[in-house]
């Protein structure tokens, strides 16, 4: 099963606040509302394990979280953060079919990976890592669109229409020493025509593109008539 949860946070509220503050701190509120499914042993992945995907989304009223996993969450640790409602998402996924045009939201962080060498060292300059060669570089714009366009046919989808906006970087500080995390984001939203059902139900479960711990690769799929 896929389960579909959204979050509304109270900003009012300390705890929510402090989960929003950054796609390292969502990440860790969410493991601890999927605990259940992952026992007491220690995983490797507990978020592939759980089948964790999350995104923010801005609306008129404030911000939302949606999130993806195999098994419902355990929404009592909600208390003081906000408000969840959750739904099945397998009968939606089990019911796509080819030919079927259907409405899509991604935020990824689409990028290109740079070969091992001295000048792609200099070509990062600051950015780049001490005492590694093998860098990925981020895209942005037309580099961005191309780079789902590619994506989304490789995933069973003709994409019809794509429109990208760039969403800043997905951060999570790092603690105890650990290194932060800064991600590029681009959220793509449009109208695609599905090609092959497999394909599609594949990429929404298990997500589209790196950085899945902060907030990228869920591929969010509605009806196009709705």
């Amino acid at each position: 099963m896929t389960w579909l949860t959204k979050i509304t946070p109270d900003l009012s509220s300390r705890s929510a606040r402090a989960a929003f503050a950054n796609a390292g701190e969502l990440h860790r509120m969410l493991i601890g509302l999927a605990s259940s499914q992952l026992g007491e042993e220690t995983m490797p992945s507990p978020r592939r394990h759980a089948g964790l995907l999350f995104r923010v989304d801005e609306g008129h009223t404030g911000p939302a979280l949606l999130v993806q996993s195999h098994e419902r969450l355990d929404l009592t640790r909600v208390d003081g953060i906000g408000e969840a409602a959750e739904r099945d998402l397998s009968p939606f996924l089990d019911g796509l079919e080819k030919g079927r045009e259907v409405r899509y939201r991604l935020a990824a962080a689409p990028s290109k990976r740079l070969g091992k060498s001295e000048k792609n060292a200099e070509r990062l300059g600051d950015r780049a890592r001490p005492g590694v060669r093998a860098y990925t570089r981020p895209l942005y714009g037309e580099d961005a669109e191309r780079w789902w366009l590619d994506r989304a046919e490789s995933h069973g989808l003709e994409s019809r229409q794509v429109l990208s906006t760039g969403m800043g970087p997905a951060l999570d500080p790092g603690k105890s020493g650990r290194r932060g995390v800064r991600l590029q984001v681009t959220r793509f939203d449009g109208y695609a025509v599905i090609t092959d059902p497999d394909a599609v139900r594949r990429a929404v479960v298990e997500g589209v593109g790196r950085g899945k711990s902060f907030g990228c690769g869920l591929l969010s799929l509605a009806s196009a008539e709705w």
